[in-house]
């Protein structure tokens, strides 16, 4: 059996179309002479014929064309960008089932923006074909279209064909030259092309005047010429079958429409209302949805009679009618068929179209039959690939939804995937009511038919999803109780469904700072994703993993680690995942707390694609802090406020609160004082009241959230010079940080200290605060907070003598030299005696060699390239180079070899 992807080539015309002065004016080139051709005509102006020329034009002149037609299923906007995403997103290998089981459902504007990452990826010139738009009538189609007309690149063009005006920024387009519009008149046929179209046999038959006659009735509707010419051709005498339609004063269309079926046989006439109720036919789908023995013998006699049969392939075994005939033929089979045999024409085809693998015509037609059994049963059998391997959410609730309005519920495997449907789609609230209502429909039925034991499987099942919408919901507390009696009772359950549950449990562990518990979990994620062997649970182990390092900041670890899981990830699920972008965040994380400013922009760009469509609250926190702490009053990374923002309005009110902490510290740094008190009153947090007005909410007290607070409370205290309060307040978090092994939050509270003791006059304690702050650091890399901080560092250092800071480690020194080369310190004797002329360690030849390729110009890919290793394995490398040179950067390290003569000339 032959399978045709619909819509993916133009069709083929039985004859011969005539080449209109519109259409030599668009083919006068290899490409079109602007980015949008926007047809727009009534049906049957020849607009998929003119799209038809313009695509074997540009083909042949070695253009990329794609073809596109829609039908009217094609109804919403997301039905049109899976399209557009199968024509030209490239997919790496089938997609993970756990992956597509948590990655959630992409928002409209994710979808797009990784359509013009795709299309910047495309061939010079390409050209999209999207014929019958006017079937789409979501009202967010407009931001896509002027997403294609006004930020894909200048080599990708596109040619709209609609029966109604398009919606896009037409008076922006016109302006700057990106648009021809053609219209009906555009279209409409000349005399000439009038006589190219009916052919010269039929115009030696009949006069000019009757050729005219034929041009005034038809006012050059292309359909309307075609349908007289297969008239009167027929015709024994063209000039009398001409004449019964003067002044007729039924419609033009309908007139002659009837005029072609008359032209048949009973029997043809028949076959041909029948089929009118399929989209799409070939004669084995004819035949056995009509019964008639003849569908092969029908199909040629229409093909050769020229009726309006299209071939859709060059083997021409698959066909449809034109739409002009097809909507006259449809009302006449509503007339002329009765009720029930066109639902039983519908059912056959349902039957036929799921044997041959078209399930999507299959459950379209069984719905269109109205037969709600036969459209549950297909459903039941293709719900796991629609919602979990394909991913195709949308499709699969309307189909659901369809069934529901009918008063109709399908078998327990159709609601089990409506729910997970929801839950992709995002709609928590109403699938958790689905929820409910399927646990409870399960257990009412289990007794009655027999099945406890496939039930209370089932059950299990659904206290996944359950866990689930809880964890996304942030409803962290009641997710980890119920995780935990799940995992009581386990025993014969999906391995991945077990690493689900634990990992999502670890994440409330990790939010509690409870991070000795959290490692026990992991490990116990870990052996369960190693028997589902899903490259997709290991990326979400490895995101709680680096969530404990990042909380104990230990960020060279987490910083190599997820570098090795991001490029796991890449290769296996793709650079378009949504754990990819959520790897990518936390990645982005360690590398700003590091001092990698450059290598932390690179990964928000990676990790910012998917950022509202997958992970968790603290996930993306993770992105956001660091996307704020880049910030330089302006914009970061291309986004600003009001976007991150919106990024947050995403998830559950929690990462709101988070992102104005991160908004409030960074705009301290700034020195914008009074927009931090203003952003924290709107918070709650008013300092002047000792935040008495601050609460809380109950699920949002976890540790993380009260040590954030705290942090912010602790800046605007010193800011707003209440010392007192700022020293006890950093005192019971010393002591928390402490008793939870969170090393980089004793840094920063070290630095708070300092920060204390200078606005008291008092610089000597400062510099101890400070001296234990590098301490802390060194080892773990924390740069960041000592940059954020650099002018109290500065003043500190000017201050001070070098043998003041009683260093005891070479790392130690090594570090705060470096901390003090990137500030406006002036008083050099401050760090001379830090800034150790020798090395502590000696590179290693392996190093070495790295270095003189790094001389040599060469980037990471090309380093890794010729050393034979990954680029995460030459980043570790340069890592340690760095560290043994006491510097950050590659400049910095060629500046520091030379100076000790470590390269060879």
């Amino acid at each position: 059996m032959i399978q045709v992807q619909q819509g993916l080539s133009p069709p083929f015309f039985a004859f011969a179309p005539v080449k209109t002065a519109i259409q030599a004016e668009l083919t006068a080139d290899d490409r079109p002479p602007v980015k949008l051709v926007s047809i727009t005509a009534p049906t049957g102006y020849g607009k998929t014929v003119l799209q038809s020329a313009m695509y074997e034009h540009y083909r042949a002149a070695g253009a990329e064309c794609h073809w596109l037609a829609l039908d009217d299923r094609d109804v919403s906007v997301q039905r049109v960008l899976g399209h557009l995403e199968t024509i030209l997103v490239p997919r790496d290998g089938e997609v993970e089932p756990a992956q597509a089981l948590h990655q959630g459902d992409e928002s409209i504007d994710e979808r797009i923006a990784t359509l013009i990452e795709a299309l910047a990826l495309v061939s010079d010139p390409t050209v999209i074909f999207i014929d019958n738009l006017n079937y789409c009538t979501d009202e967010t189609l407009d931001p896509l279209i002027d997403a294609l007309v006004f930020r894909t690149p200048s080599w990708a063009h596109f040619v709209l064909s609609s029966t109604g005006d398009q919606s896009f920024d037409r008076a922006r387009a016109k302006l700057e030259g990106r648009v021809r519009l053609v219209g009906f008149s555009d279209l409409s046929l000349s005399e000439a092309e009038t006589e190219q179209l009916l052919g010269a046999s039929l115009c030696a038959r009949l006069s000019q005047d009757a050729v005219r006659a034929i041009v005034r009735q038809t006012e050059g509707w292309p359909a309307a010429v075609r349908l007289m010419q297969i008239i009167l051709n027929a015709a024994e005498s063209p000039e009398a079958a001409l004449s019964q339609f003067s002044g007729a004063d039924e419609d033009l269309a309908a007139l002659l429409n009837r005029q072609v079926l008359q032209g048949f046989d009973a029997a043809s006439r028949k076959f041909l209302l029948e089929i009118s109720l399929l989209r799409t036919f070939g004669v084995n789908l004819s035949q056995h949805a009509t019964g008639d023995a003849h569908a092969a013998a029908h199909i040629q006699r229409l093909l050769k009679q020229n009726v309006f049969v299209i071939p859709l392939d060059r083997r021409r075994s698959w066909y449809r009618l034109h739409s002009l005939f097809r909507e006259f033929l449809i009302d006449e089979a509503q007339r002329q068929i009765p009720l029930d045999r066109r639902r039983q024409l519908l059912c056959r085809a349902a039957e036929w179209c799921e044997h041959a693998g078209r399930w999507q015509d299959a459950i379209d037609y069984a719905l269109d039959a109205d037969a709600a059994e036969l459209a549950v049963g297909i459903l039941e059998r293709v719900a796991v690939m629609f919602v979990r391997d394909r991913g195709d959410l949308h499709q699969y609730i309307e189909w659901a939804e369809k069934l529901h309005a009918m008063g109709v519920r399908g078998g327990w495997e159709v609601d089990y995937w409506y729910v997970w449907a929801l839950v992709f789609h995002r709609r928590y609230e109403y699938a958790r009511r689905q929820q409910e209502k399927f646990s409870e429909r399960i257990r009412s039925e289990a007794d009655s038919s027999g099945r406890r034991e496939e039930a209370q499987l089932l059950q299990r099942r659904i206290e996944v999803i359950g866990f689930a919408i809880d964890a996304y919901t942030d409803h962290l507390a009641r997710a980890y109780d119920n995780g935990m009696r799940w995992l009581e009772r386990t025993g014969g359950d999906d391995p991945f469904d077990v690493a689900t549950i634990v990992v999502g449990s670890c994440f409330y562990k990790i939010g509690d700072f409870e991070l000795v518990d959290a490692r026990g979990m992991l490990r116990m994620a870990q052996s369960h994703i190693a028997q589902a062997q899903s490259s997709y649970g290991e990326a979400w182990v490895a995101t709680a993993t680096a969530a404990v390092q990042l909380h104990e900041g230990d960020f060279p670890l987490a910083h190599q680690d997820l570098l090795a899981a991001l490029s796991k990830s890449k290769a296996t699920l793709g650079d378009n995942a949504g754990i990819t972008s959520t790897l990518a965040l936390e990645a982005a994380k360690s590398a700003v707390e590091m001092g990698l400013d450059g290598e932390a922009r690179d990964l928000l760009a990676m990790g910012m694609r998917r950022i509202q469509s997958h992970g968790l609250v603290d996930t993306a926190a993770f992105g956001l802090d660091a996307a704020i702490k880049l910030w330089d009053g302006a914009a970061a990374g291309g986004l600003s406020v009001g976007q991150f923002r919106e990024i947050a309005a995403a998830y559950p009110p929690r990462l709101s609160l988070m992102l104005s902490c991160f908004l409030i510290r960074r705009l301290l740094r700034l020195g914008r004082s009074d927009e931090a008190l203003a952003e924290a009153a709107q918070i709650g947090l008013v300092p002047e009241r000792g935040y008495e007005s601050f609460r809380l909410a109950e699920r949002d007290s976890i540790a993380c959230m009260r040590s954030l607070v705290a942090a912010v409370q602790i800046e605007l205290d010193i800011v707003g010079g209440r010392l007192k309060q700022a020293t006890a307040l950093i005192a019971e978090e010393t002591r928390l940080a402490r008793a939870d092994g969170r090393y980089g939050r004793l840094v920063e509270l070290a630095l708070d200290e300092a920060a204390v003791s200078l606005c008291s006059h008092n610089p000597a304690p400062a510099a101890r605060h400070l001296a234990r702050a590098v301490g802390l650091a060194a080892k773990r890399r924390y740069l960041r907070p000592f940059r954020d901080r650099g002018e109290m560092v500065a003043a500190l250092v000017n201050e001070t003598k070098s043998k003041d800071w009683g260093f005891a480690l070479d790392e130690d020194r090594r570090f705060f030299a470096e901390i003090c080369r990137g500030l406006p310190v002036s008083a050099g004797d401050a760090i001379e005696g830090v800034d150790a002329s020798a090395l502590a360690e000696t590179p290693t030849a392996r190093e070495l060699e790295l270095l003189s390729l790094v001389e040599a110009g060469l980037s990471n890919q090309q380093l890794a390239d010729r050393l034979s290793v990954s680029v995460a394995t030459v980043k570790w490398h340069l890592y340690n180079l760095y560290t043994k040179l006491g510097v950050s950067s590659r400049g910095a390290a060629l500046a520091r070899a030379r100076a000790l003569n470590l390269l060879v000339r």
